[in-house]
């Protein structure tokens, strides 16, 4: 059962994530139990889901590989409101046996909820995506609910490093913990949980059928005005309308202007009588002149849908309307891209990553922000998604980015930095290398920067070594790199040493740092002795 694990939550295999349970706090923003995160820097192995399985350590798969490839995906709900202590698992259970949707209800490691969707082979990212996109609707779900794979492509950042993107934490941590619910609500067992699997696994055709189904089921009984126009206009018109008026004609209008050309101010105003729920008398009390007022403002100028305001918002489906020939991609105002997933790292000057969904509502990517002002201002923001996405959003009224802030704010994971690209764990590394760098065989050179070695210390010119740092685009300061030698390394700043020639005649002191060299000793390998049976064995 154990190997079926890890064929069932294989993705990105180069790297995978960990999470550090003994670390964690509790966000007092979310009510999320919060560990540290990281990036272990290496590639999966067996072994790795065998430790998570055992209680070992909790670890994490990125579903999407490097090819734009993905075997799971996974609707992740939180739940804010109740701040996880009476989590409404059971509204979620009935909704998707109601629907009979192919997902799999999870306990996830906050105490929320992670639906899986598992497939027989690989399919492109995107496509999962796009079909757990169109059940967020039946689930009462906002269309900005995370959902992993969180970006269909990964590639390499601007600096030419391999974009990792986000890790989904794995079910099952223990074989106890995370796990699988019934639709009585009772708990798989581990074995339990793979066979639930195996039975519920699709092939990509089969998801398409069951989506153009399900849609259908979601939009029956709308306005049949709108079988190719914006699906949240139908689902809104199911039924007739008494709240949210004014923002539904509004984008009734919008999309008049583009179907009906020719007459779409006559269709704007009979769509009142139309659509909104009449009065206990049999009348729709919203007039003509009411009507006339906003078509006077609204003619205007070409105008786009609201798809971020409400009551729109919680009909969104967006991966059906984008296919559709007057969905949100035929508006000709240009909207700012949406935004989600900000997970900041914790460098010393943190830095931070968020997803960034194209125009065509499919293509989703992850851009990195060297500061916190590359995210908070607009033009700084502007410029980092051209050149991760290659795309430039439009400029937005400050009060709208705020908004687009607020939503993106606060970040959704802090992680660690990975493995080896801390600045104490770079320093360590640049260090190492520069000891083991040209010694001091003269008293010119030592001056120069050469080190010189005696018994159990190594001494060198702090400017030299600093200068060598610098080459490798080192942004920390003297003073903070001269701090960081000393907490880390038990350096001495300002040591008077002279360098000895072979005649024993001491030359003038340099004036050096000096650091104890015990640490930075090549371990001894112990080589491995191979028994040998026969000359056979011998190449």
């Amino acid at each position: 059962m154990e190997s079926k694990f890890a064929e069932i939550f294989k993705g990105l295999k180069r790297n995978y994530g960990c999470a550090k349970l003994d670390q964690s706090h509790i966000d007092p923003s979310t009510g999320k139990i919060k560990p540290i995160y990281e990036w272990t820097g290496r590639s999966i192995t067996d072994q790795d889901y065998l430790d998570h399985l055992n209680g070992i350590k909790s670890i994490g798969i990125q579903p999407c590989d490097d090819n734009g490839m993905a075997q799971f995906g996974a609707i992740d709900i939180d739940d804010k409101q109740h701040s996880y202590v009476n989590f409404p698992y059971k509204k979620y259970l009935d909704i998707i046996q109601e629907y009979k949707l192919p997902l799999i209800p999870v306990k996830s490691k906050s105490g929320g909820l992670h639906l899986y969707l598992f497939l027989k082979q690989p399919a492109k990212a995107v496509f999962i995506r796009n079909f757990l996109d169109k059940l967020l609707l039946c689930l009462k779900l906002p269309p900005n609910v995370e959902i992993y794979p969180k970006q269909t492509e990964l590639g390499k950042d601007s600096e030419g490093v391999d974009i990792n993107g986000n890790f989904i934490n794995l079910p099952y941590y223990n074989k106890t913990e995370r796990t699988a619910f019934n639709f009585d609500g009772t708990k798989f067992t581990f074995d339990q949980f793979i066979k639930v699997v195996e039975a519920n696994t699709y092939t990509p055709d089969e998801l398409e059928e069951f989506s153009i189904e399900h849609v259908k089921q979601m939009l029956m009984g709308g306005g049949e005005e709108f079988m190719d126009g914006p699906p949240c206009l139908q689902r809104m018109t199911r039924e007739k309308l008494s709240d949210g008026r004014d923002r539904f004609l509004y984008n009734y209008m919008v999309f008049a202007k583009k179907k009906y050309p020719d007459n779409w101010e006559e269709m704007v105003k009979g769509a009142p009588n139309k659509y909104f729920a009449p009065d206990s008398n049999g009348n729709v009390d919203w007039s003509e002149d009411k009507t006339k007022k906003k078509l006077s403002s609204w003619g205007k100028e070409t105008k786009g849908h609201t798809c971020n305001e409400d009551p729109i918002f919680n009909f969104c489906m967006k991966a059906e309307c984008r296919n559709r020939k007057f969905g949100y991609l035929s508006d000709k105002k240009r909207i700012f891209p949406a935004l989600s997933g900000l997970q900041k790292i914790t460098y010393p000057e943190p830095e931070y990553t968020f997803n960034v969904t194209l125009q065509d509502g499919q293509t989703t990517k992850e851009v990195r922000a060297k500061n916190i002002k590359q995210v908070i201002v607009q033009d700084e923001i502007r410029a980092i998604i051209a050149n991760a996405a290659g795309v430039v959003p439009p400029k937005v009224k400050q009060n709208d980015f705020q908004d687009i802030l607020d939503s993106l704010f606060p970040p959704k994971l802090t992680t660690s930095p990975p493995k080896g690209t801390s600045p104490d764990e770079l320093l360590d590394e640049y260090l190492r290398e520069y000891l083991r760098g040209p010694k001091a065989t003269t008293y010119a050179a030592f001056k120069k920067g050469a080190t010189l070695v005696e018994e159990d210390s190594a001494f060198f010119v702090f400017s030299s070594f600093y200068d060598a740092l610098k080459n490798k685009e080192w942004k920390e300061s003297k003073p903070k790199t001269a701090e960081a030698m000393q907490r880390l390394f038990n350096a001495e700043f300002g040591v008077s040493k002279r360098f000895k020639n072979g005649d024993d005649k001491a030359s003038n002191p340099v004036n050096c740092t000096r650091v104890p060299i015990d640490k930075f000793k090549a371990e001894k390998s112990t080589p491995e002795i191979i028994p040998i049976k026969s000359k056979k064995d011998i190449f």
